[in-house]
């Protein structure tokens, strides 16, 4: 566990502190046009959908160890040949080697944490992953920003140089972590069995679009409504990301204690969806107030939406991990990472078009959306455990 959640961490700072300047290094050092820079990236993101469950298999058949160190010293490598880049067909090329050596990350470190750590104890090894990476990602953004008063070329590319070194320091700490013997698909069946899966593929895309959505509501969706006329100052932008990056680190691992089972895990995403369109309903009940009353409407509206964020994602990952079977958890944390994917492509546009277009409805549509979504985990989930593939033992059934 301390292996795993020390990776985790020390990765997190090297990604916190690089994103903090990406777009200055690419833009300044790079000479990439931010249309350049669009492409690259979408590409990236397309690249890393598609890649990510042949990629959990591939964790399940050779040992997610094994994978999860080969991942990480291409992202070394990867972010380093940055440096060389100047122009677009480099750039697509790289953002696609580093979104599908991140996809390889992401399910084969799910795979290693399920396969390390006793099935009692995942959701809480999974939410202390979460907690140290919001822990690592916010002193990365600090280290991050000390470029940007420096405003130097010099500075961007040690930035980028200590984040490639952050994979190098992982790599070597994960060759510590214990094996987990490589998983086999049961004779007969499908090798990519997640794909065919289409109860799990369901509740992948209705929680990566939620997810996606709520990460953006703070990220997005609040400074939109700030930038144009909610009569509240643009300083919240930052209050709110403190309380919330505060609140997963307090509370994340907490959060998890109580949640044990398939039917515990439903529950608290559906409670968590719900509290999330509360918070919705707040931020729109600022609307035309004073500053200082909508400013602690808005306030108030990012503990609760945080309340909502560690309970939602809590029930996630406890769903995940009671659906997948025990040999394919590596393409299963694919195919989930595959629906928050798909939901970075949908939420942006669905958050901005309703914050400019909709004004005070378009948070009460949001709401609406999250508290709809919530509903729909009860059926999504039991449809999911009526038709787990075989050699998997169904979950008892509930009435919640």
């Amino acid at each position: 566990m301390r292996v795993l959640l020390l990776a985790t961490l020390i990765n997190a700072f090297g990604n916190g502190a690089y994103l903090t300047t990406s777009v200055l290094f690419l833009t300044t050092v790079a000479g990439l046009s931010p249309a350049m820079i669009a492409i690259g990236l979408s590409a990236g993101a397309g690249a890393g959908v598609l890649s990510t469950t042949p990629l959990g298999y591939l964790a399940d058949r050779y040992g997610p160890k094994r994978l999860s160190i080969l991942a990480v010293l291409v992202l070394a490598g990867a972010y380093t040949a940055l440096l060389t880049v100047h122009s677009a067909v480099p750039f697509v090329l790289l953002s696609c080697v580093i979104a599908v050596a991140t996809a390889l990350a992401k399910g084969a470190n799910g795979a290693l944490a399920a396969g390390v750590v006793p099935a009692a104890e995942r959701l809480r090894m999974r939410a202390r992953m979460r907690s140290l990476t919001n822990a690592g990602m916010g002193l990365g953004t600090l280290a991050g920003s000390v470029p940007l008063l420096v405003q130097g070329d010099v500075a961007y590319v040690v930035i980028l140089l200590v984040n490639a070194m952050t994979f190098l320091v992982a790599a070597l700490l994960l060759t510590r972590a214990p094996q987990v013997a490589r998983q086999t698909t049961p004779a007969g069946g499908p090798r990519l069995v997640a794909l065919r899966d289409r109860a799990f593929l369901g509740f992948a895309a209705l929680d990566g679009l939620l997810t996606s959505t709520y990460n953006d509501l703070l990220g997005l969706g609040l400074p939109l409504w700030l930038a144009t006329g909610a009569h509240a100052p643009l300083w919240l932008i930052s209050v709110t990301l403190v309380i919330n990056t505060a609140g997963c680190v307090l509370l994340q691992v907490r959060m998890a204690r109580d949640v044990s089972g398939l039917a515990a895990a439903r529950r608290s995403a559906v409670r968590g969806s719900v509290v999330i369109a509360a918070a919705c309903a707040v931020i729109a009940a600022g609307a035309g107030r004073s500053p200082w009353l909508a400013g602690t409407l808005i306030a108030v509206a990012a503990v609760i939406h945080v309340l909502g964020e560690v309970q939602l994602s809590t029930g996630s990952w406890g769903i995940v991990f009671e659906l997948a079977p025990t040999w394919a958890q590596g393409q299963y944390q694919g195919a989930y990472f595959a629906g928050r994917g798909l939901g970075d492509m949908v939420a942006p546009p669905l958050v901005t078009a309703c914050v400019l277009g909709l004004h005070t409805y378009g948070w009460l549509l949001l709401g609406a959306f999250f508290a709809l979504g919530g509903l729909l985990y009860g059926p999504v989930t039991r449809w999911a455990a009526r038709t787990r593939p075989a050699g998997h033992p169904t979950p008892a059934p509930s009435l919640i």
